[in-house]
């Protein structure tokens, strides 16, 4: 284990660190940056508590493996540090390989003493989540069947209810227990597809400026999109605003699992300028927002763009927390390059490029071996490598 990869960070600025802080992991349905668009104005700042609270803590984007759907392989790439590069296409893991213990963050924080909960919005089976969650080290599972009488917005559980679930369990957790918590909640309020009408008409954020080349039809849509983004930016800044009045170190890890296209496919994107006409595979649609921050820190620190399977790694060594082998591995290969998802490579200067350097294959080949080894294989490579760097 070598220096902290980012400069600015609460390890590298402090020689001793809180070692079993509580976390919280919330991945936010179809959040990204709808400010972004050229052309389009709001009637409101969409994103107020994201905006200030990347000036207290880390920030940057996800590069996603998804787009319009895929949620489970965000998550999945989030919770272990694999790769869906490294699957057949269109796999899908919960359903295809997670049939038995399988490496996961929550799998180690368990052996480190860690109690561990997974919250979703939505139906415990979906995407087989309700198999594939205590496989990947989840104590509990709290699904849309366990909630009583929640909020619902679009006709969804909405993303205060999921927030309000998060701080009640961490006080009751806290209260019954010194052990440290792990919370990966999934929201479900901002999920397609769109349409002006499922929000009240007063509730609605209004788009006050656009384009003459986008269908006023597209537009209602993109009122919704953006008003679910606007409340999931308002519930996560009374999530930290609560973790601020605790005593309980926590640290909090916000993103958004991917965009979404409107019902005229990408002429959205295409319209305002934001990707070149015909240009579907733009890696600027895979990029949405991140924020790593804590109650214990106020460290502004650049992320840039990493691969979603690099968000726990960076999480861990952001806040000097003891990496398994594999989390040390791919930071260990950060400064080679950020990510590989989906064909394209991330610079470590979050540039991108449909190349590879030799330099970058083979960091590429041994990420592909380790994960092999760790999905499909005898485990022997970890056992290697731990006995290497001892």
């Amino acid at each position: 284990t070598g220096q902290p990869y980012y400069a600015g960070s609460y390890a590298a600025q402090n020689s001793t660190v809180e070692q079993q802080p509580d976390v919280i992991y919330v991945m936010a349905e179809s959040f990204w940056d709808v400010t972004a668009l050229p052309g389009i104005e709001y009637d409101r700042e969409i994103l107020p508590n994201l905006t200030a609270l990347r000036q207290e803590g880390a920030s940057g984007n996800v590069y996603t493996p998804s787009f319009g759907g895929g949620t489970c392989d965000v998550e999945f790439e989030v919770l272990t540090g694999f790769s869906m590069e490294h699957l057949p296409s269109g796999s899908k893991p919960y359903q295809q390989y997670v049939t038995d213990d399988t490496f996961s963050l929550p799998n180690y924080l368990k052996s480190e003493g860690y109690d561990t909960l997974a919250i979703h919005g939505y139906g415990e089976r979906f995407w087989n989540r309700d198999q594939a969650y205590p496989r990947l080290g989840f104590d509990d599972f709290i699904s849309s069947e366990d909630f009583v009488n929640p909020e619902r917005r679009r006709g969804f559980i909405s993303d205060h209810a999921m927030v309000q679930e998060i701080m009640d369990r961490q006080q009751a957790h806290m209260q019954e227990s010194d052990d440290p918590l792990f919370v990966h909640a999934v929201t479900m309020q901002n999920h397609t597809t769109y349409s002006p009408d499922r929000y009240p008409a007063e509730d609605l954020v209004q788009i006050t400026k656009y384009p003459d080349s986008i269908s006023e039809d597209v537009i209602g849509q993109l009122q919704d999109c953006a008003t679910g983004i606007y409340e999931m930016d308002a519930a996560i800044g009374e999530l930290t605003d609560y973790l601020r009045t605790i005593d309980r170190p926590t640290i909090v890890v916000f993103w958004g699992d991917h965009m979404n296209p409107m019902s005229d496919g990408y002429g959205l994107f295409e319209n305002t300028g934001f990707i070149e006409e015909g240009d579907t595979a733009s890696p600027k649609l895979r990029q949405t927002p991140l924020l790593i921050w804590s109650n214990y820190s106020t460290e502004k620190v650049d992320l840039g763009t990493i691969a979603s399977y690099n968000v726990t790694p960076v999480m861990m060594d952001l806040f000097g927390l003891e990496k398994p082998v594999m989390f040390e591995f791919l930071m260990q290969q950060m400064d080679v390059m950020h990510g590989r998802t989906r064909g394209v490579t991330v610079q470590h200067n979050n540039t991108t490029s449909l190349e590879m350097t030799d330099e970058q294959w083979d960091t590429f080949n041994k990420h592909a071996i380790l994960q092999y080894d760790y999905l499909f294989g005898n485990h022997l490579l970890p056992t290697y490598a731990d006995s290497n760097n001892a």
